[in-house]
């Protein structure tokens, strides 16, 4: 409903128990920004104390020349632009000054500039004028809206498969074919690309995800996920990273502020931050790139098909070169050219029968524990257990022929 000839008013009224109602987010917009989008139209404001004239307040804001006014409420995010354009419509057939709403007015701007009083009603009704004053009003509300942004997304082709666990702000856009499944909450401007995959408990926000890419139970921020790369369970990805098509991106892996070639795998317990990666690296369990020295930050530049060992650390600034190999549990401060195998730790050595073994000294023997096992009829063995009630004895613990004949003699 873009109408010039329009002034949009939106009252900013305050809660006991929320403070200031306007600037309460739902789903990705206030409640102010909720209401104001019955309208889609540029508005203004005017705050609205209970029992203040709000006369003097009206007529500073409207603009004269625009024939209509209408005034609306922040805390009436339900409000639809079906209800106002009715309301505006009747106005001009009755030639009437005024059409009040159950919270709410549409005037003829001339009414307003000639009022001697006018006063913000209390909040009243329900459906698309239930108000929120309180907590549960505003729980109620904004439940109808992300069902409302839900049904959405449904009726364009998304597969969502719990309405009641899955939160999707307003500015999410979803591309047909995309799959949601519940205990996600996608925030922001995220963009998910058909046949994307999004797994339960992930928060995503401001991401792009690219088609047929799978994410499980990780946290996202201000990234770009390429296509068929699967991300988690439990990666952290943090602001301004790129992962290409095709990565492996696994479970508590962090990035951050880095990028990742295509067909690279960072596959768990890695954490990677300033730093480029070309194609096709292989990124092993537990290394770290340390670009921080307590002051500044620095970068780290890894070519293509490189290899990184286990547990190394790669100290910024350094390059490796394309198709280098990094020796597990190497420590990298230097540049590795192209098709070298780097090796920085020191080499093992071994001491046989070592007599400083406080923990095992080698002349004493300990015996190992032994245990009572107890087994059930259902299979379940107990080393624990001393008896039960359909305890079954072991092969083992069962008494012998000679052990029979001597107890039955007693």
């Amino acid at each position: 409903m873009v109408d010039l000839g329009i002034n949009v008013i939106i009252l900013r009224v305050k809660s006991s128990t929320l403070g200031e109602v306007w600037d309460i987010p739902v789903m990705g917009k206030t409640l102010e920004q909720w209401t104001a989008s019955a309208l889609n139209a540029p508005y203004k404001t005017v705050d609205a104390p209970p029992i203040v004239d709000l006369a003097d307040r009206l007529k500073k804001t409207v603009d004269s020349a625009k024939p209509i006014t209408v005034v609306l409420y922040c805390d009436t995010p339900l409000i639809s632009q079906k209800t106002v354009s009715i309301a505006v419509d009747k106005l001009k057939e009755q030639n009437a000054s005024m059409i009040k709403l159950a919270r709410g007015c549409v005037f003829k701007t001339d009414y307003i500039l000639s009022a001697q009083s006018v006063y913000a009603q209390e909040p009243a009704g329900g459906g698309e004028f239930e108000a929120v004053t309180d907590c549960d009003s505003l729980s109620d509300v904004t439940d109808i809206i992300r069902k409302r942004i839900l049904h959405y997304h449904a009726s364009n082709g998304i597969r969502i498969t719990d309405f009641a666990n899955t939160y999707i702000d307003c500015d999410v856009v979803i591309n047909k074919g995309a799959v949601i499944e519940p205990y996600n909450f996608l925030k922001g401007k995220t963009i998910v690309k058909s046949d994307a995959h999004i797994l339960p408990g992930n928060y995503i926000e401001n991401c792009i995800i690219g088609r047929g890419a799978r994410i499980d139970s990780s946290r996202l921020y201000d990234s770009l996920i390429g296509a068929e790369t699967t991300v988690g369970p439990f990666a952290y990805i943090r602001p301004n990273t790129v992962i290409g098509c095709s990565c492996r991106i696994g479970d508590y892996v962090e990035l951050k502020n880095c990028v990742i070639g295509d067909g690279s795998k960072v596959s768990h317990l890695t954490y990677i931050g300033d730093a480029e990666l070309g194609r096709d690296c292989n990124v092993g369990c537990g290394v770290v790139f340390a670009n921080y020295d307590g002051k500044n930050k620095y970068k780290s530049v890894v070519g293509s098909r490189v290899f990184i060992g286990s547990n190394s650390n790669i100290v910024a600034p350094v390059n490796i070169e394309d198709c280098a190999f990094i020796a597990a549990g190497s420590t990298i401060t230097k540049e590795v050219p192209a098709h070298a195998l780097a090796i920085a730790r020191a080499r093992q050595t071994v001491k046989p029968d070592w007599a400083g073994n406080a923990y095992a000294p080698i002349n004493t023997k300990t015996p190992p524990k032994s245990f009572n096992l107890v087994r059930y009829s259902d299979g379940i063995i107990d080393g624990a257990a001393s008896s039960a009630t359909n305890a079954q004895p072991s092969d083992d613990d069962m008494p012998t022929d000679e052990n029979n004949t001597e107890n039955n003699g007693r």
